[in-house]
Order: C-alpha cells, then structure tokens, then sequence
C-alpha cells in the first residue's frame, strides 16, 4: 500500500497515472512552528498532508492573526490549490502546527495531472470545493 491508498480521490487513479504520481512526488517532513508558506510567495508544490496539522492564517497591519482553517492528515490546502490553479502567490501564510508529513507534488506534475487525469482533476476539485465550504462556514460564524 502507497500514501495514494490515503486519499480514496486517489486510489482510483488508473495504474499509469499513480506510477507518474509517485514518481514525481517526494515525501517531506517538517518540523513543528515551521513556516511553510507565506504572503507574496508563490506555491511550488501541492502538499497533501499524511500527518500533523497546518495552521493557515492571516495577519492585519496591526499584527492581529485569523485562523482561516486548520489543514490535517489526509487533506491538501485549498488556498495552495487555487494559487497553483491560477498562478498566484499566496495571500495567508501556513505553519506546522505540529511534527507534519507530506507529499509534495511539483507544480509541473500537478499541471500534468490536472490536465490529463479526470481522475485526478475531480480529486483536485472535491477537495476544492469542500474547503471553499468549509471556509464560508468560518466566514459566517465570525460575520454574525
């Protein structure tokens, strides 16, 4: 079993695509309070997290912090997904919460990928769309 079982978006991959999947990916480890992304940076990977927790955040001009969702084990960052969609550099920063694990999926496989995979494109978009509702959920409690 690979970390593709992990994700069920991915398992169904045809054999062909999880060979170029796991043979463009690697695993990285990242301490715990580490920066891994912040604002003005371009993403560089898709990081599908196989442990700990990412914080994503953003900090006003003030210096005051809102936590805009937590990122964990078997979840990818949806602000990292539209910054790669629309090659864009990040408006939040993300830090390890904890001791993290992840596979990082270059920009170049994900283009691939995204592209001829439909398979691979509805996992992309599922995870996609359940952050964006999840983020509106956020959105609702701080409004009202």
């Amino acid at each position: 079993m690979s970390w593709i079982d992990q994700f069920p978006g991915l398992s169904r991959l045809p054999e062909e695509i999880r060979n170029y999947l796991l043979s463009e990916s690697n695993i990285v480890a990242v301490p715990a309070n580490t920066v891994i992304f912040g604002p003005g940076k371009s993403p560089e990977n898709l990081l599908l997290l196989l442990e700990g927790t990412v914080r994503v955040q953003q900090t006003s001009d003030t210096g005051r912090e809102i936590v805009l969702y937590r990122v964990h084990a078997g979840e990818s960052c949806v602000l990292t997904t539209a910054c790669l969609l629309a090659y864009e550099d990040y408006s939040a920063e993300g830090i390890a919460e904890t001791q993290t694990r992840a596979v990082a999926i270059p920009r170049a496989a994900f283009d691939k990928l995204v592209s001829d995979s439909v398979a691979f494109r509805q996992f992309v978009f599922t995870a996609y769309s359940k952050r964006i509702t999840d983020l509106f959920l956020v959105i609702e409690e701080i409004a009202f």
